[in-house]
């Protein structure tokens, strides 16, 4: 059994949300105070928002605040929702992915003495940009985002292009992720150890037999590492 030697994370819902993906977070905001809005159209608002902030072509050039704006406009504009409750929405936002990272940040270093780290994440070009916005940059040896390599998450090559970039091999690697199709799959799929981050949700797990260890918390993964 080889021991693991580097520790990799998923950025959003990860890093920045223990477990939460950006897309549920804003949703359960919205339902809040709209329950009359569905799953299937704020889905559908969703992910059109997100094509179009794509297609603006600016996504690289902004920083994490910048980007959840554009995509919430988006959505509230598409739901017909008054643009005052999205800037609401983004301040409460905003601060709980400072929390997070701020939080994580201080793991990190520690983290960082033992382990190589990176991060792996399907985003829009600004991955480095907002690593770099929240003081992580110092503590990765590598950070991939698909936007840049011009290929996603759970797609093996991603994951490669880490390993290759860290010189080392997916059985000395673990990955942590809050996806169980695009992290767990992806991860395991090129041979690397998974974390999945479930933080307090109840996900269904397809496949057990693919999960390393499964975390309430992401710095639990500190119990499963110290017996590697």
């Amino acid at each position: 059994m080889s021991k693991i030697r580097a520790v990799l994370f998923d950025f959003g819902g990860t890093l920045d949300g223990n477990g939460i993906h950006w897309r549920e977070r804003t949703y359960r905001f919205i339902r809040c105070g709209h329950p009359e809005i569905n799953r299937k159209e704020f889905d559908r608002a969703d992910h059109a928002a997100v094509e179009q902030f794509i297609a603006d072509g600016k996504a690289p050039t902004l920083n994490l605040r910048e980007s959840a704006d554009a995509i919430a406009t988006g959505i509230y504009e598409r739901l017909g929702l008054n643009l005052a409750e999205k800037n609401r929405y983004i301040d409460h936002f905003c601060r709980g992915v400072a929390e997070s990272l701020n939080l994580n940040r201080r793991w990190l270093t520690t983290l960082g003495s033992r382990y190589q780290l990176g991060v792996i994440s399907n985003n829009f070009g600004n991955a480095h940009g907002w690593c770099n916005e929240f003081g992580l940059s110092p503590l990765l040896d590598v950070v991939i985002d698909s936007t840049v390599v011009g290929v996603w998450k759970p797609e093996p090559e991603i994951f490669r292009a880490a390993l290759f970039a860290l010189g080392i091999s997916p059985h000395e690697t673990i990955y942590v992720g809050d996806s169980y199709s695009h992290d767990v799959c992806g991860a395991k799929g090129v041979g690397m150890w998974t974390a999945w981050l479930v933080g307090g949700e109840e996900k269904v797990c397809p496949d057990p037999s693919i999960v390393d260890v499964q975390l309430a918390n992401i710095q639990d993964l500190e119990r499963f590492l110290s017996q590697r």
